[in-house]
């Protein structure tokens, strides 16, 4: 199996664990003189299963990234510099979407609200680092797709 066929499975898996779950809590009580729709025995059974089928997908998943380099870098490090990168960039937009707000003034009197940001220059950052995970993301992608999970 490729690492890019385990990383669907993985995400398939998940869905799956929040599926049980959600089914779990619509059966956890039902009304007197009915069943619930289904056994919450047989459900737990399933969720521990899925659990442990995704465990071992996951420890397959973190051994093939922590052992798979990629020029000078395992591939487990560029997931999380991806990853961190993304956050940042969420981040970023954040500030922007706020520093852009408009704010506007009906009289001299009324307080005057500026952004606390270059709106330009953090955009342009974002832009690059946008431009550096798409490039990474695809790196990351590729080697996916050649890699043999472990």
């Amino acid at each position: 199996m490729k690492l890019a066929e385990a990383l669907r499975e993985r995400k398939q898996l998940q869905i799956k664990m929040g599926t049980l779950r959600q089914k779990l809590i619509d059966n956890a009580i039902y009304q007197e003189g009915s069943k619930p729709v289904e056994d919450p025995a047989e459900l737990i059974k399933a969720l521990e299963a899925t659990r442990g089928e995704l465990a071992a997908l996951i420890k397959r998943i973190n051994a093939t990234n922590s052992s798979v380099k990629v020029g000078d870098f395992l591939l487990g490090d560029l997931v999380v510099d991806r990853d961190t990168r993304i956050m940042e960039v969420t981040a970023l937009n954040n500030l922007i979407d706020q520093a852009s707000q408009v704010s506007n003034r009906y009289s001299r009197s009324e307080i005057l609200v500026l952004p606390s940001i270059n709106v330009k220059e953090t955009q342009k950052k974002v832009d690059q680092l946008a431009k550096d995970i798409r490039e990474l993301d695809n790196l990351i992608q590729a080697t996916n797709w050649n890699t043999d999970l472990i």
